[in-house]
């Protein structure tokens, strides 16, 4: 009877911990025509966070991820520079906070290619 306990305890602690730690994709796109992405504000559960952003623009771009809102701070994740046509993905355990999305081509994000990500 003990060990049943036990091992029920296990699963549900398992279950709880799969929920926690469940994984958000947000899509968002480089804009076509200027230094931009199509959604300036993007907003996501606490947990593992993947941004998604594909590129039709004639420039190359990625997606990147900062904490906190400004333009100084550390990066958490950097998706790879992808030409028209790509996908660039970044992927970063997020705690409840605001995040900031931004390009990390020089001079994209100082043109205004970014955002901010709510962590709730």
């Amino acid at each position: 009877m003990k060990r049943l306990l036990f091992v029920s305890l296990i699963v549900a602690a398992l279950a709880a911990a799969t929920v926690a730690f469940a994984a958000t994709t947000i899509t968002n796109s480089a804009d076509k025509t200027k230094l931009a992405y199509a959604k300036k504000a993007l907003s996501a559960p606490a947990g593992k966070v993947t941004l998604v952003m594909a590129n039709p623009s004639a420039l190359p771009h990625n997606i990147a991820i900062r904490a906190g809102v400004g333009a100084s701070g550390k990066t958490l994740a950097k998706g790879a520079i992808v030409p028209k046509g790509g996908v660039s993905k970044a992927t970063a355990v997020l705690k409840k906070g605001k995040y900031r999305f931004f390009c990390s081509v020089p001079g994209h994000e100082a043109g205004g290619m970014w955002g901010i990500l709510t962590v709730k």
